[in-house]
């Protein structure tokens, strides 16, 4: 078991953090319209030179003290985020399907087990000989994904996630820790549901529509 480096670990802090307030805030200001460019580069700089306050001053001591570290998918995420909302894109707010599905269940799983409601020891077997084959399969997945044009941005994050935690081992060392945490898990579980209200809602707001008037032929 190896453990990052805590002068790494505290730069990964108040860099994943600017990155998820960045990508949040910008989620909140487009809405369903791009805005230009230059705000959205100006929030990225904002957002990165707020984490870097020092102590109490830094959103990113907050955020540490209720969250601890943001998980390596959440970032990667949030950098995707970002960087459609740089280009103009406006993007969709919610995870895809198959990944929001994918987290949500492990989250149950893991949370379940940390809990006592199971007896399976998941979140040891982070740090061991299980994390590096299961990191080895999320990852040919992803490449598979990568190349046959499946959810490309879902997919690169993943693996991005994955490359900074087989090279640095952030952010704990556990490979759960790096692919999950309880915001990213929130957001798994609200992209569900937001999918299935969608799906739900158009069937329910339908109303029927008023008669046309009468052609000019007919009268």
């Amino acid at each position: 078991m190896s453990l990052p480096w805590i002068n790494l670990q505290i730069l990964y802090a108040h860099t994943g953090w600017a990155m998820v307030l960045a990508a949040c805030g910008m989620g909140l200001l487009a809405r369903r319209h791009p805005f230009p460019r230059t705000v959205a580069a100006a929030w990225l700089v904002l957002a990165f030179v707020s984490c870097a306050l020092p102590g109490a001053w830094s959103p990113a001591y907050w955020l540490g003290l209720a969250c601890h570290l943001p998980s390596c998918l959440l970032v990667a995420c949030c950098t995707v985020v970002v960087w459609r909302r740089v280009q103009g894109r406006t993007g969709d707010r919610v995870l895809p399907a198959g990944l929001a599905l994918a987290l949500a269940a492990g989250g149950v799983l893991l949370y379940a087990d940390s809990w006592g409601w199971l007896q399976l020891g998941l979140y040891v077997r982070g740090f061991g000989v299980e994390a590096a084959f299961a990191g080895l399969m999320l990852g040919a997945a992803a490449v598979v994904c990568v190349v046959n044009g499946l959810q490309r941005g879902a997919a690169m994050s993943v693996l991005l996630a994955l490359m900074l935690f087989a090279l640095c081992r952030l952010p704990t060392g556990n490979l759960w820790d790096a692919l999950l945490d309880p915001l990213l898990w929130a957001w798994a579980c609200g992209s569900l549901a937001a999918r299935a209200w969608g799906r739900r809602r158009p069937r329910g707001a339908m109303t029927p529509s008023p008669p046309s008037p009468p052609s000019p032929s007919a009268v």
